[in-house]
């Protein structure tokens, strides 16, 4: 092939590119429409069985042309988040609110730069702090917001303040700023574990604050609210400040939960995956990755992703690790296990290994996500693979 025809190819591309774009552009235009007959007929804006049924499309589409599920899929939703965030701004300004709101963000990290930007693209007025006082200036330059010098600066005069700090500090920080804290303004913490600021929350609502305590189960690279899973903890308290947040965090999966509950489920779900990763990344300490690396397989490939991933955090992971003190017994049985497993291979017993092997399949059977666990694995080794890649 002459490098005529490759540049014959690479316009034919382009030109396809600025059709899909003027489509794009299209779609969104009717689905401006679409969002004005929502307001008129007082319908919500996110309708689930609608978008299960536009997904279905690109799918069945994607098979008759060839285009990869997964691939058609990511499209699919990355339309739906387009198509909500236009009807979204459609919608008229509360006329009760004089103003816009002001909404405080403490702590500059990877969810406070998210929560930063999700309010600036919601209309609020966003002024950032942190201890840091440089990175919470260089965050509000990036996304053109206000940065204060100080937590108490920040959270004068706002409607929403929202803690987005490491768990075993947040209680302190409340403390400081509730005489600041205007009465009614809603005081919202992310932490990842509960029982260590839960208190400090339920001073905060005796003192005519209203309050919400959530965890997203999501990482600060995530596109938007829709279809992510948020848990919103019962502060014991009244239900102002929990009412006022679901409002806020409209399109998301919200699951409501105790805070012993919520701590329980996530010393499996968080702090157990965090321990492992934790694990294999000190036991690849001292070695050459290079070396490692021309040797590696998919599996191999994507822990290491994972360790990677999670070390992006160090304090969380060490507040999650440390300050739940659900993850106690999860981690007793992790050590019980461990023994036992190690004692079976230093013992070379491999029938023992292979039932082990086969009574946990058994068990892990029963998760509903079982059956589409190869595809996921397939998908996620393949998106990895792209990644390094480029």
């Amino acid at each position: 092939m002459s490098e005529q025809n490759l540049r014959e190819l690479r316009r034919g591309i382009r030109a396809v590119d600025s059709e899909l774009v003027r489509l794009v552009g299209k779609r969104l235009g009717l689905v401006r429409k679409v969002g004005m007959l929502k307001q008129e007929l007082k319908m919500q804006i996110v309708d689930r069985p609608t978008e299960r049924a536009v997904i279905e499309n690109f799918v069945t589409s994607a098979i008759e042309v060839g285009i990869d599920q997964g691939f058609a899929r990511r499209i699919a939703n990355l339309l739906i988040e387009a198509s909500v965030e236009a009807q979204r701004s459609m919608q008229p300004k509360d006329p009760t609110r004089s103003q816009i709101e002001k909404v405080a963000i403490i702590g500059a990290g990877g969810m406070g730069s998210w929560f930063a930007r999700f309010f600036k693209t919601r209309g609020n007025s966003v002024i950032i702090s942190d201890r840091d006082r440089r990175k919470a200036r260089l965050l509000a330059s990036r996304i053109h917001v206000r940065w204060a010098s100080n937590n108490v600066e920040a959270v004068r005069g706002s409607d929403i303040v929202v803690l987005a700090t490491p768990a075993n500090v947040t209680s302190n920080i409340i403390n400081q700023i509730l005489p600041a804290i205007a009465e009614n303004a809603l005081l919202v913490d992310i932490c990842a574990v509960k029982s260590a600021v839960i208190p400090a929350l339920r001073l905060a609502e005796k003192r005519g604050v209203q309050v919400a305590s959530i965890h997203p189960m999501f990482g600060p690279r995530a596109s938007s609210l829709r279809e992510k899973n948020i848990i919103v903890v019962r502060t014991g308290g009244r239900p102002r400040g929990s009412n006022r947040v679901k409002h806020l965090l409209e399109g998301a999966h919200l699951l409501a939960a105790d805070p012993q509950v919520h701590d329980r489920q996530t010393a499996i779900t968080l702090a157990l995956p965090h321990f492992l990763n934790l694990t294999f990344a000190m036991t690849m300490s001292g070695r050459s990755l290079a070396e490692i690396r021309k040797f590696a397989g998919r599996t191999f490939d994507l822990q290491m992703l994972l360790a990677q991933t999670m070390g992006n955090e160090p304090q969380t992971t060490a507040d999650i690790l440390t300050l739940n003190k659900e993850f106690r017994a999860i981690l007793r049985d992790l050590q019980r296990n461990t023994r036992l497993l190690a004692e079976t291979v230093n013992n070379r017993d491999r029938a023992r290994l292979i039932a082990y092997h086969q009574r946990i399949r058994e068990h892990l059977s029963s998760d509903p996500k079982f059956a589409l666990s190869e595809a996921a694995f397939e998908r996620a080794c393949e998106a990895s693979s792209t990644e390094r890649s480029r």
